[in-house]
C-alpha cells in the first residue's frame, strides 16, 4: 500500500476542507452564534468570534492531511474558492454581500489568516506524532 505523504488525493481533500469552510464559518457561525437569542448585535459579535474558531479548527485538518509549501498553497486556493463560494451562495439565497475590491481583500485577510494558524497547528501536532513511530 502506497503511503506517500504527497498523494494529490490528500492535497483535493484539503482543498475541499479550506473551500468548504469558508460557507460554513458565516453561515453556520452566525447561526451558531444566534442561537437562543435571535438576530441581533450582541449574535452578531458571538458570530465573529465562533467563525474564526471553525476556521481554526478546518486549517488543523487541513495540516493534518496534507503537507509542505505545496499545503499551504493549496489551502489558501481553498479558501480563495470558499470565498467565491460565499458570493454565489449570498446571491443565490438572496442576501447579497456589498462587493467591492478593498472589502474582498480584507474579508480573504480575515479568513485566510485563521485556515494558516489552524494549518500550522495541524502541521506542528502531525510532526510531533511522526517524532513517536
Amino acid at each position: 500500500m502506497d503511503n506517500r505523504r504527497d498523494n494529490p488525493l490528500r492535497d483535493l481533500i484539503a482543498f475541499l476542507i479550506a473551500a468548504v469552510a469558508c460557507p460554513v464559518a458565516v453561515f453556520g457561525g452566525s447561526n451558531l452564534g444566534c442561537v437562543g437569542q435571535g438576530f441581533n448585535a450582541s449574535c452578531a459579535m458571538a458570530a465573529v468570534f465562533i467563525s474564526p474558531l471553525m476556521l481554526i479548527a478546518a486549517g488543523v485538518l487541513a495540516g493534518l492531511v496534507t503537507r509542505g509549501w505545496t499545503g499551504l498553497l493549496i489551502v489558501l486556493l481553498g479558501v480563495l474558492a470558499g470565498m467565491v463560494s460565499i458570493l454565489v451562495l449570498s446571491f443565490g439565497v438572496g442576501k447579497v454581500v456589498p462587493l467591492d475590491p478593498i472589502s474582498g481583500v480584507i474579508a480573504t485577510v480575515w479568513f485566510a489568516v485563521p485556515m494558516m494558524i489552524g494549518y500550522a497547528i495541524g502541521r506542528v501536532v502531525w510532526g510531533l506524532f511522526a517524532t513517536r513511530t
